[in-house]
């Protein structure tokens, strides 16, 4: 076992199952921007390297205890591998770890059997490929120095994942030098170092160890409810969701959690059906579930159901209207930390028809973005009136952030945040909608709206982005402007789609 599979584990229960049972031909080709954050962190890496210079080993334990002996200051690279044993389940949380370095073996799992007990697990063999170990001045282990673990990643900000995944390399250390370190440390996309202390975390390590090795030797894959914001990017993520329509159709229904999902089950509701049907003082019964969450969630199984939204205010809102309208969109990349892309589609009502033009300011250069963001605040200086339309609150986080950056008058940032509207929370307020999210894509395709390049998203566009700063191919550019247009076109699509039907529900009360 590897320990990016135990890191894989922690962020979906079924992934590293499916990687290992799954039927292949159904697994989708990995997602461009994953290869190119796989090269963003060779790239830190050897940014690291450079500045703290030290030894390079190959994998494997016998070149880590040589260059341990040899009392090197830092160790890049290399691999380590160990059995970790622990005792019986009842005393997991407390029970002293051991371990006993020794070459891998393949795990052998028991035959499928559903009908077995799960059995109990007392070691695993687990490799890790280290990104660096720095030697502790202040200890030493039977005359030879200790090593701290330290794990280089792009994130910008220390996560749990990233401290389980140091404290089981920590474990695994601990067989080499004779003593397990207390704390390591995270460099971040920024290159600072962020210490971590360990010890909190290793029985967290050892339960995770034992719930992923359970998993395996159960005939079926773990249950999951799809993390949407994780999902996008898995080579599994169209299998996965034929496999919860199959079998757990209420998994993918909106605001069903991982949470509440299991208090739905005990109160006996395990069906899109059973929740739409469900009477409310069962409802009302359900402990640790918020009344008002419940009424909510019974509101989008039958709007699920029934295929028809469902308006939650009598009359609803109308949202506001002008002779000339906008419809924003911002394309960001987080790598090289730019808004390259504010899209805006403006709408103005002629005589007898509407005149749709779209215009982007655009950073085709990281250091160029000042001048996107003043070419987009003449551009929505044009139609003083006019409200701008966008979907969730990143626009407006964004505005609010390229102000401050770009010393911009902070009334004239305010006045034109004070002219947003979002969508998003409008529809929150007034209306359950027949989706299994409420992102833009959904919604939009849910009304028939068609994106000219249909397996697009942001991540895509963000890949877009890199790779026209890598080859100078203008492609690229044109491909992240299509999406952007797409997406600012759908806003337009779905606003139209609210006034109508809003006007049309007053209408018939």
């Amino acid at each position: 076992m590897d320990t990016e599979e135990v890191l894989a584990f922690f962020r979906c229960r079924r992934l590293p199952y499916l990687d290992r049972f799954g039927p292949q031909e159904a697994k989708l080709p990995p997602e461009n921007l994953l290869e190119q954050w796989r090269r963003d962190r060779q790239t830190l890496q050897a940014a690291v390297l450079e500045q703290f210079p030290g030894e390079e080993v190959a994998p494997g334990n016998e070149a880590l205890l040589a260059a341990m002996a040899a009392g090197a200051e830092r160790i890049y690279g290399g691999q380590i591998v160990a059995e970790l044993f622990w005792e019986a389940e009842a005393e997991l949380a407390s029970s002293e770890v051991a371990l006993a370095s020794s070459p891998e073996t393949e795990l052998e799992l028991p035959e499928d059997d559903s009908t077995r007990a799960v059995p109990e697990f007392r070691s695993v063999w687990v490799s890790s490929s280290l990104d660096l170990l720095i030697r502790d001045p202040a200890l030493r282990s039977q005359d030879r120095p200790v090593y701290l673990p330290v794990h280089i990643r792009l994130g910008k900000r220390p996560k749990p994942e990233y401290e389980l995944l140091l404290a089981l390399q920590a474990e695994l250390l601990g067989s080499l030098q004779g003593q397990v370190p207390k704390h390591g440390f995270l460099i971040l996309k920024d290159k600072e170092w962020y210490p971590v202390e360990l010890d909190r975390r290793r029985a967290q390590v050892r339960r995770l160890l034992q719930d992923y090795l359970r998993s395996l030797s159960r005939p079926e894959p773990p249950q999951v409810l799809m993390a949407r914001s994780r999902c996008h990017l898995c080579h599994w993520r169209n299998y996965c969701r034929q496999l919860n329509a199959t079998t757990q159709p209420l998994s993918l229904l909106p605001g069903v959690t991982r949470s509440r999902y299991p208090l739905l089950q005990k109160a006996g509701i395990d069906s899109i059906e059973a929740l739409a049907n469900a009477p409310q003082e069962t409802l009302q019964a359900i402990p640790k579930l918020e009344v008002d969450v419940a009424l909510q969630l019974q509101l989008q199984a039958r709007a699920t159901l029934s295929r028809q939204p469902l308006w939650l205010q009598s009359p609803p809102p109308a949202l506001p209207t002008a002779p000339v309208e906008l419809y924003f969109d911002i394309e960001a990349d987080p790598r090289h930390n730019v808004a390259y892309l504010l899209g805006l589609l403006v709408v103005e009502q002629a005589e007898e028809h509407k005149v749709v033009n779209y215009y982007s300011c655009l950073a085709a250069e990281p250091q160029e973005e000042g001048q996107a963001w003043q070419q987009f605040l003449e551009l929505v200086q044009r139609y003083p009136e006019a409200p701008i339309y966008h979907f969730h609150g990143f626009e407006v986080q964004t505005c609010r952030q390229l102000g401050e950056q770009y010393q911009t008058d902070p009334r004239e940032v305010q006045q034109l945040l004070e002219r947003f509207v979002d969508l998003h929370t409008w529809i929150q307020r007034s209306v359950v909608l027949p989706v299994e999210s409420y992102s833009l894509k959904n919604i939009a395709r849910w009304l028939g709206f068609k994106w000219r390049l249909p397996e697009a998203n942001g991540a895509y566009s963000i890949y877009w982005y890199s790779q026209w700063l890598e080859t100078r191919d203008r492609h690229y550019l044109e491909q992240t402007l299509i999406y952007n247009e797409d997406d600012c076109q759908a806003t337009y699509r779905l606003k139209a789609w609210l006034s109508q039907s809003a006007a049309s529900e007053s209408s018939r009360r």
